[in-house]
């Protein structure tokens, strides 16, 4: 069967290569990939600016669908024929994360997507929902389950206000299940075009705020939001972004989930005092559980939501996929 592998770092790693087909554990299922989708993690890993340390090769795309081929003898939860979509961190099903459970995250170290077949334990597998293609199947492992656990308990956002950092793809699937969920969604983005504030509208954003000097933008999300603040923070950049723009919003005893680091890991102004001022409660957040993820599928399926899809590639142009920017929406790669 073919695969693609990045054997070492950057693009010239990545290769297209032959890999013989291995007999099935007795809790593993062999999945024939239909369709896989591309995250930031992807890239920052495939550049080594990300785990350098981590083993390599590897095939690399943490989420996908497909249809199950074969089953071992003792999966008794699903069967050949059926369509499935992948558990991103495979291990952790759920309660509390666990040190140990970074080994088993798929597109490294574990084997991802961007291959003819996939095998993974069948605990790492869920049904597709019914109607959904399998592009729209492939879109949610990481960037969904991350934010539906980054926004914490759905049933107490309506009437809250969430603010959300960018038109990412975390940030668009908080944006849809903030919105279901009745929360009041404010949107920072350094887009300046009318399509783009169109979308974000559309789905259900109370208000787009544009690039513009840090102060202007906190007096426009304090507007926003009638000078209650915010509740709920979906932080994905990092570096100044916390400290300067998020942290002063915040309502009291308002919740800030760290997700990601796309501006810098490194954070630079004021933290304790904001903190403690507020009593706010940050908390990290590194996708989540097959619990986060049923959890997600039900609620996408209640509320008639579906991920939004970007590009579409083939698997040879991986490259493109990871650094071309859709108007909005997850980039895809379909197998066949």
């Amino acid at each position: 069967m073919w695969a693609y592998e990045v054997q070492d770092f950057g693009w010239d790693a990545l290769k297209r290569v032959e890999r013989p087909r291995r007999a099935l554990g007795t809790q593993e299922v062999r999945v024939r990939v239909r369709a896989a989708a591309t995250n930031y993690r992807d890239l920052v890993l495939l550049q080594g600016d990300y785990l350098p340390s981590m083993p390599r090769p590897y095939v690399p795309l943490s989420e996908g669908a497909g249809d199950v081929i074969e089953v071992g003898e003792c999966v008794r939860t699903l069967s050949p024929g059926q369509r499935v979509l992948g558990h991103y961190t495979s291990r952790w099903l759920e309660g509390p994360f666990q040190q140990e459970y970074h080994a088993s995250k798929v597109g490294g170290p574990m084997d991802g997507w961007l291959t003819e077949e996939i095998i993974l334990p069948a605990s790492a597998l869920l049904p597709v929902p019914a109607g959904w293609s399998f592009e729209e199947a492939a879109a949610l492992a990481v960037s969904g389950v991350t934010a539906w656990h980054a926004l914490g308990d759905i049933d107490a956002l309506s009437g809250k206000w969430v603010l959300i950092e960018g038109s990412g793809n975390v940030s668009l699937q908080a944006l849809q299940l903030a919105a279901a969920a009745g929360a009041h969604s404010l949107v920072l983005t350094s887009r300046n075009d009318e399509d783009s504030r169109g979308k974000l509208l559309e789905l259900g954003a109370e208000a787009v705020i544009g690039p513009g000097e840090d102060a202007e933008r906190r007096k426009a999300i304090l507007e926003a939001s009638g000078w209650h603040g915010i509740d709920v923070a979906m932080e994905v950049v990092g570096g100044h972004m916390l400290t300067e723009l998020v942290l002063p919003v915040m309502a009291t005893r308002g919740r800030v989930a760290v997700i990601g680091f796309l501006g810098s890991d490194r954070v630079e102004g004021e933290l304790v005092g904001p903190m403690l001022a507020k009593l706010l409660h940050l908390v990290g957040i590194s996708v989540g559980s097959r619990q986060h993820f049923e959890e997600l599928l039900a609620f996408m399926v209640r509320k008639g939501l579906r991920p939004l899809i970007g590009g579409r590639y083939e698997p040879g142009a991986l490259r493109e996929a990871l650094t071309s920017s859709p108007s909005l929406g997850k980039n895809v790669i379909l197998m066949s």
